[in-house]
């Protein structure tokens, strides 16, 4: 995520960072353009909205790893809130994980996307680490966490495929 010079995000900046490094990546010689798979992690979980509201032919899936997805103390939600844009996703698939000692400011903002997700059909999949931490897949060098960062890395790959 890009912040302004006063620190605080700025979602025109790290979109305009999103919509160039996607552009860079479809045209790469060894990338098929047609088959991306976009990953956002914490406070960077409402920059998917857009994606999620009005996914482009060429994302094959939207993955977050505990993220912020409403207003926190981490993020203020400007646009499209994630809760409201998951019911566009229509056949696109999101791999969510999910930490079991959430940051007590972020936690309350996962449930309502995840219901939202589901009455809207989006095909969610959820990959709970019962005992991980938010950042537990750079904190916690432990099995569980090694098992899904790896279920995360194999559900997102099997997507592309």
């Amino acid at each position: 995520m890009n912040h302004s010079p006063d620190g605080l995000p700025d979602d025109d900046r790290s979109n305009a960072a999103i919509a160039a490094a996607t552009t860079a990546l479809r045209t790469h010689p060894r990338v098929d353009g047609e088959r991306i798979a976009l990953w956002f992690f914490s406070g960077a979980g409402p920059l998917a909205s857009p994606f999620l509201h009005s996914p482009p032919e060429w994302l094959r899936c939207v993955a977050l790893t505990y993220p912020v997805l409403g207003d926190s103390e981490l993020v203020t939600v400007r646009g499209t809130h994630p809760v409201e844009a998951v019911a566009g996703a229509g056949k696109l698939p999101v791999v969510m994980t999910v930490v079991g000692h959430e940051l007590p400011d972020v936690a309350p903002t996962q449930p309502p996307f995840v219901e939202a997700a589901r009455a809207a059909g989006v095909r969610l999949q959820l990959i709970d680490v019962p005992n991980g931490r938010h950042g537990f897949d750079v904190l916690d060098h432990t099995d569980e966490s090694r098992a899904a960062v790896t279920a995360a890395l194999d559900a997102v790959t099997a997507l592309l495929a």
